[in-house]
């Protein structure tokens, strides 16, 4: 089930880039060279979303596999007494584990193996408790962690951050832990401090708090994170900068959010659906950490009526969609315009997820046979959470809108460049940020999309099959219990399955 994409560069000298090359391979897999940069591997799990870094923590290093996440700004590993990790209780009801190569649904009834991605402080000379019992951050979805900060030795390939500072999760409801690369204003901790994207600079390795996000297309091989810079080879057309605006809990540019000024689905038949906006500026947060995209309810209710979406509000929470939509003459384009910036197709392909095993026992009520996810969902979602999100006019654009966008993501100058991805690019052409800079440097990318580079055909249901069983209460106590199990959840799993992280709208 867990195909992946795995990252990889060379250790090298320091110089004014950090590059992430991403390539499909498996778990375990040696990393590839990449010219005189800096090694990184990354996966990234297609079916159950989220892109994942693999890391180094301590001295000597321990592996870790984190997310990567632009919807949160702390970095927190999963210490390795946490509470999920022995209790094959909280394993089975949380359908994770602790372990590199346990799959959800292979571990119930057994403990982790030994080959854990977990991190032992006694394996380090470095580790150091910094505030004990003060880490604990919380997700849109529920899910969080808490312990202890501390201080380690961070290896992201080549390149040592010394004395990070970290969160030490000994409760948690994720196997696998988070790398938020936010602004450090917007951290769980009570007292601010220097995060990977401070210290990154503040150590010399790169020489501008920025860095550049290319996903790439869900089904291929190749993609690219490239911090203190941007690959002019990864996107088409201008680069588009715009300002980051106020985040709206804050009131403050704490988080990776733009103004989004309009919504359509394009038909095959030439057709044009304006979905109708809340506002003449809707903020929009470009979050990597979150597998699906979510819109307000009053963008989401009629746009899921025009395509005969179905929304399961007994049990789920989430929006069902018409696999027919996949077929050769369909072709249906979600578009995405933003004030004073361009305009972003996402193909059909990237929308409509075929991810459901014939053994997954759906919600009732659906009105079609050949059932998918829909890659957009309704912010209403969230009422569990927080009623006021729910009735907020915000957009969460996750992995299903920003795999077909080129993202630079500027911390200094509090700016986003912007632009559709070149998808399955094989070139690169790397413009280096200067400390000099006054803002995201004027990049032009290539002048279109090369033919036959569109990932796949659109009538591919490939991606990945998700067999997903009853989930029960354990009656769980910690900041991720979801509280009463439903009695027939198949679907329940994709809380963790299709993991939203958002961290950097619900942050404790």
């Amino acid at each position: 089930m867990r195909s992946t994409l795995l990252l990889a560069a060379a250790a090298a000298v320091v110089r004014a880039t950090m590059e992430v090359s991403l390539t499909k391979i498996q778990p375990g897999q040696p990393g590839l060279n990449r010219r005189a940069t800096y090694v990184e591997t990354l996966a990234n799990n297609i079916t159950g979303g989220g892109y994942y870094a693999d890391v180094l923590v301590g001295t000597p290093g321990q592996r870790q596999r984190l997310v990567v996440d632009t919807g949160s700004s702390d970095i927190w590993v999963v210490a390795y007494n946490a509470d999920l990790c022995g209790s094959t209780r909280l394993q089975r009801y949380y359908q994770d584990s602790c372990s590199t190569t346990c799959e959800p649904g292979d571990f119930a009834g057994r403990r982790a193996p030994a080959d854990s991605r977990t991190v032992k402080p006694a394996d380090s000379s470095s580790f150091k408790v910094l505030l004990p019992r003060r880490f604990q951050i919380q997700y849109l979805d529920g899910s969080g962690s808490a312990g202890d900060y501390i201080t380690d030795d961070f290896q992201i390939g080549g390149a040592t951050v010394k004395n990070l500072q970290m969160g030490y999760a000994v409760q948690t409801v994720r196997g696998v832990g988070i790398m938020g690369v936010g602004f450090s204003s917007h951290e769980a901790a009570e007292d601010q401090y220097p995060n990977i994207m401070d210290e990154l600079t503040l150590q010399g390795v790169i020489q501008v708090k920025a860095f550049s996000l290319y996903l790439n297309d869900r089904r291929s091989d190749a993609g690219n994170l490239l911090f203190g810079g941007l690959d002019t080879e990864k996107f088409v057309g201008p680069l588009s900068v715009l300002p980051m605006i106020r985040d709206q809990q804050t009131g403050t540019i704490s988080t990776y959010t733009v103004a989004m000024n309009g919504m359509s689905a394009v038909f095959p038949n030439g057709s044009v659906y304006d979905v109708p906006m809340p506002a003449n500026n809707v903020p929009a947060l470009l979050d990597s950490g979150t597998t699906l995209s979510y819109i307000p309810e009053r963008m989401a209710v009629p746009l899921f009526d025009k395509l005969g979406a179905y929304t399961d509000t007994r049990q789920t929470g989430l929006t069902f969609i018409d696999c027919s939509f996949l077929k050769v003459d369909a072709g249906l384009v979600i578009t995405f315009s933003f004030t004073g910036g361009p305009t972003i197709s996402v193909p059909v392909t990237e929308m409509v997820l075929d991810v459901f095993s014939a053994f997954v026992n759906l919600p009732p009520g659906i009105p079609f046979n050949d059932v998918c996810l829909f890659g957009l969902q309704s912010t209403g979602s969230f009422s569990s959470q927080s009623q006021s999100l729910a009735s907020s006019n915000f957009v969460l654009l996750g992995d299903s809108f920003l795999r077909s966008a080129y993202v630079v993501y500027d911390l200094d100058h509090q700016e986003i460049g912007l632009a559709p991805a070149n998808l399955n690019s094989s070139t690169s052409n790397v413009v280096e940020f200067k400390a000099a800079d006054s803002g995201i440097p004027a990049a032009t990318g290539v002048a279109a999309q090369v033919a036959g580079n569109g990932g796949g055909s659109p009538t591919s249901r490939g991606g990945g099959t998700v067999t997903v069983t009853q989930s029960g209460n354990p009656n769980a106590a910690g900041p991720g219990a979801r509280g009463p199990g439903l009695d027939v959840l198949a679907v329940m799993a994709l809380a963790g399955v299709f993991a939203v992280f958002g961290g950097a709208m619900v942050v404790l």
